[in-house]
């Protein structure tokens, strides 16, 4: 593929980052990597036309779902949920080629990454943590300070980008942590019937007793699979939209009804993507529902 015809994907943080390892799964290393600090910075890029991708970090198997990412989302229209992959997330404390763990005194990293590691701090209370907006970010941060007694937590990729030594490998609290992330397009893309998949839906519901209630029973209903169900607040004081996840396979006739009787008993509903769930291998989304849906 030519150099112009490459795929721009935005991704939060610096090369070397986890995001960047979800873009190689996803797309390989032939793409074009625009890398942002803030996670509304690449929705906004994928929404004007400047990236023609873009992933999220959703969800952590340690610290939950990841808030910025859904706030970003729900606060830029015309998005659309076209592929997921799940990254194995190993931590490793990262300082120059010249320093020693015992010389390390403060480390850098992104909260929910410091978050994943709360036992290797609780373990050493000697190192000082400092929050910053990005794992691969404090690695290179410490790259080009070059103190002995700076470290970074982040991944072996970001380690062999910044020319970085491991003083301890893999600190995160489980073996199994893994991110979930969510490709995001400006276009929905539609995908072959019989394709194992999972559609994203955003939607709001009156505020009295059996509302949400009523917007979730579709699912039972028509025997649909819910897998994530998430609050977040609409910035207006005690008043939440959901965003809600469930598999089927495309072209499913109960997966169809379950998008449109969630539309009906809503007071809005954002279909944010249908795609095939990790491991398909194909990628793909549908658009909005105003009052009636587009079937998945």
């Amino acid at each position: 593929m030519s150099e112009e015809r490459r795929l721009r994907i935005a991704l939060q943080g610096e090369l070397g980052s986890f995001s960047d390892e979800a873009i190689q799964q996803l797309w390989g290393g032939d793409v074009e990597r625009l890398p942002y600090r803030d996670f509304a910075d690449v929705t906004a890029a994928v929404a004007s036309g400047i990236a023609d991708r873009g992933v999220l970090p959703i969800e952590n198997t340690i610290v939950g779902s990841i808030a910025q990412s859904h706030d970003a989302i729900s606060a830029m229209p015309g998005l659309f949920a076209v592929a997921e992959t799940v990254v194995a997330v190993h931590h490793c404390l990262l300082a120059s080629h010249e320093t020693t763990f015992e010389r390390v005194t403060s480390v850098l990293s992104h909260p929910v990454a410091l978050a994943q590691c709360g036992r290797f701090f609780a373990e050493h209370p000697q190192l000082e943590v400092h929050p910053v907006y990005d794992t691969a970010g404090a690695a290179m941060d410490v790259s080009r300070v070059n103190d002995p007694a700076l470290a970074a937590v982040a991944s072996r990729r970001a380690a062999a980008h910044y020319d970085l030594a491991i003083l301890r490998a893999d600190v995160e609290d489980r073996p199994d942590n893994q991110t979930r992330f969510i490709a995001i397009a400006g276009q929905p893309a539609p995908l072959p019937a019989g394709t194992p998949a999972r559609t994203m839906l955003m939607l709001t519901t009156e505020d009295k007793p059996g509302s949400l209630l009523q917007a979730l029973t579709p699912l039972a209903r028509h025997g649909a699979n819910i897998r994530r169900l998430e609050p977040r607040p609409t910035g207006e004081p005690w008043s939440y939209l959901f965003f809600v996840e469930f598999d089927h396979q495309v072209g499913d006739a109960a997966a169809e009804a379950v998008v449109r009787d969630i539309a009906a008993a809503a007071v809005e509903t954002r279909l944010l993507g249908t795609y095939p769930r990790f491991g398909a291998g194909r990628r793909g989304s549908i658009g909005w529902i105003s009052g009636a849906a587009s079937p998945p």
